[in-house]
């Protein structure tokens, strides 16, 4: 039996679709819609078929294929961008996503209505706020959106960046100072270009110096806790003189504790409270300020002593107040004395008024009697019964 032999193919071609014919390897043409009748006496043609809903492109070989095959560009849209460009990409007036520089695009005309927006990276690395809320809205700031060949990048286009209220931002570009910004949301192209912020309150801060031991000039054991409030005045300086603000002014508050209480005694210490808050401020202050630090104010919260040493201080206070009582009704007894004295004085020369000392004596005699039986008269028991020598 023989085996027929069929030369001619029926290729059918959906609305969604076009077709490459291939003839030994090399593109021959490409088939639209529709029912398409072909003959290959001798084998030589080899098809495929694409899904333009998918937009883009995608052959291995689609830049050569398209520079040597001008047929293919009646169905095919191409853009290239430079190394300092990206690429908006619209279609239907939609955001789809983002071409990274230097990248070729190749996509099906008739997928829709295509439009590529490019923006120079150079100069316009900050991204207005119309475009940056359009491409957050429509997600295309991922790297799953990222339109490159190299489809394993990782790399989101846009830096999101959010300066927090009361807040100053410090922009780095490729580690150099490149803005300053205020509160607000900011966002910044990424490619070829190392983004970092550093942000800064800008409001009054209060930071807590843990107890640290000392040893006063009189060689005493203490531990002392500081509380200073702080405020970043500029920004700017602040990030180029130092790594962390509340690390260093930390440390700088307890090398100043340290000085201020190892030039005095215990006694000197506890007599004079403002004096440990003076001397660090002063020691502090200028130093800080040289930074864009202002010290808004700075005070002892505890001062704490040794176990053995509060007892002993404990002591000394308690006979110190001992005495200061002992003293105290010495001084009273001797006023009360010398008042007496006083007062008997003046009745010895005046008959009346040791009369009326006695009458006074009576009345309270009087009080404490409930019953009293008088003899001989009125003038009995004034003469008898109370009478003051």
């Amino acid at each position: 039996m023989f085996k027929k032999l069929v030369f001619r193919k029926v290729i059918t071609v959906a609305e969604n679709q076009r077709v490459l014919v291939f003839k030994n390897e090399q593109l021959a043409r490409v088939l639209i819609p529709g029912k398409h009748k072909i003959w290959d006496f001798k084998g030589e043609l080899t098809f495929v078929s694409y899904d333009i809903n998918n937009l883009y492109f995608s052959e291995k070989n689609a830049k050569r294929l398209y520079k040597n095959n001008p047929t293919l560009s009646e169905h095919i849209a191409h853009w290239k961008l430079a190394n300092n460009e990206v690429g908006l990409l619209n279609v239907n007036d939609l955001l789809t996503g983002i071409v990274a520089p230097s990248e070729h695009l190749y996509l099906w005309k008739d997928a829709g209505d295509i439009r590529l927006e490019r923006i120079s990276i150079e100069e316009h690395i900050e991204v207005d706020s119309k475009t940056l809320s359009l491409i957050n809205r429509a997600g295309a700031n991922s790297a799953t959106r990222l339109i490159k060949s190299e489809r394993t990048i990782a790399v989101k286009p846009i830096a999101n960046v959010n300066v927090e209220k009361d807040h100053v931002g410090l922009l780095y570009l490729n580690g150099q100072l490149f803005k300053k910004l205020a509160a607000g949301q900011h966002g910044f192209w990424q490619f070829n270009h190392t983004i970092e912020l550093k942000s800064y309150d800008c409001r009054a801060q209060m930071l807590e110096v843990s107890g640290q031991e000392i040893l006063s000039k009189d060689r005493v054991s203490l531990r002392i806790n500081l509380s200073a409030s702080i405020k970043v005045h500029n920004a700017e300086l602040a990030a180029s003189s130092v790594d962390n603000v509340n690390d260093y002014v930390y440390k700088a508050l307890q090398l100043a504790l340290r000085e201020a209480v190892g030039t005095k005694t215990l006694d000197d210490i506890l007599l004079d409270k403002l004096y440990v808050n003076e001397t660090v401020k002063g020691l502090v202050t200028a130093q800080l300020s040289d930074m864009g630090i202002t010290l808004l104010s700075v005070g002892v919260k505890d001062i704490i002593l040794p176990g053995e040493m509060k007892a002993i201080l404990n002591q000394v206070v308690e006979a110190q107040k001992a005495a200061e009582a002992n003293v105290i009704k010495r001084r009273e007894e001797t006023s009360a004395t010398r008042s007496l004295h006083n007062t008997a004085k003046v009745m010895e020369n005046n008959p009346t008024l040791m009369r009326l000392k006695e009458l006074e004596a009576l009345e309270k005699v009087a009080d404490k009697i409930d019953s009293l039986t008088v003899y001989g008269g009125l003038e009995g028991l004034m003469n008898g019964v109370v009478k003051i020598t």
